[in-house]
């Protein structure tokens, strides 16, 4: 059995957390490499990406039992656990901020931990009914390492982030629409993603690339700074075949309505 199972279909791609048993843990070197390795794959095939969980979990985060037996990336001195947060689940948040891909989550049970952050680090999310999110860290005595109190404060606003922070409390599926973490909440949570990121990955490609690096520079960039930024992207947009077709397509749909 593979830990993470990846399909591509007319520029979608696919990828399945695909450890049942373990509610699809994050914190195991081996599945942590078949994600951020499946991602630098499906960059080669697709435009748009959808997430989800096998079985009931979309992901449990940290393995418990790791922590407790003070194993895997728990484990060793407080050196050697610095440097396996930042090649291992670190390396996992920057590949999924720094894909060109559009990033679709298909929450379909609970998400805690690191696997809420997980979906925080994808572009958009919808969930299903049992959809369930918790940054737990805290209740464990430790603080969220692969970076997800920076995605939540960025996401939510910083009052928001520190309250479900510092609580740790279980957000169920409808609110967590009310606050922004969820588009949508559906029963059929793979489906809807899935239709969401194929009508996006129809989009020219360029443009939905360039788009989403404009989007990423959002969070590190002021506005004088992004307004040079938007400008040399729009100049290099205009000069592709992709821009030329779509407003030659705009003219002769406006012709066919006169």
């Amino acid at each position: 059995m593979t830990l993470v199972d990846l399909s591509v279909e007319e520029k979608v791609a696919l990828l399945v957390l695909n450890d049942p048993g373990s509610r699809n843990a994050l914190t195991g070197s081996e599945m942590l490499d078949s994600i951020t390795e499946a991602v630098r794959s499906a960059e080669g095939e697709a435009q748009a990406m959808v997430v989800t969980g096998a079985g009931s979990a979309f992901s449990a985060g940290g393995n418990i039992k790791d922590m407790a037996s003070a194993s895997g990336l728990f484990g060793g001195t407080p050196e050697a656990i610095l440097e396996g947060y930042r090649s291992s689940i670190q390396r996992l948040t920057r590949t999924m901020a720094g894909t060109d891909l559009v990033t679709v989550a298909a929450v379909n049970g609970p998400a805690v931990g690191a696997g809420f952050d997980l979906a925080l680090g994808c572009d958009l999310r919808v969930g299903s009914p049992s959809a369930r999110f918790s940054h737990s860290f805290v209740d464990l005595g430790i603080i969220p390492g692969d970076g997800g109190l920076w995605l939540l404060a960025h996401q939510l606003g910083w009052q928001r982030a520190a309250e479900i922070s510092f609580t740790g409390r279980v957000i169920g599926a409808e609110e967590a629409v009310e606050l922004g973490i969820l588009l949508e909440v559906t029963d059929e949570v793979v489906a809807r993603a899935r239709a969401l990121a194929t009508e996006i990955a129809r989009k020219p490609a360029h443009s939905i690339r360039l788009t989403k690096r404009l989007m990423r520079q959002t969070r590190t960039m002021d506005l004088d700074g992004f307004l040079e930024y938007s400008a040399a992207l729009q100049a290099v947009s205009h000069h592709t075949d992709a821009h030329r077709q779509a407003v030659q397509d705009y003219l002769e749909r406006l012709q066919t309505r006169s």
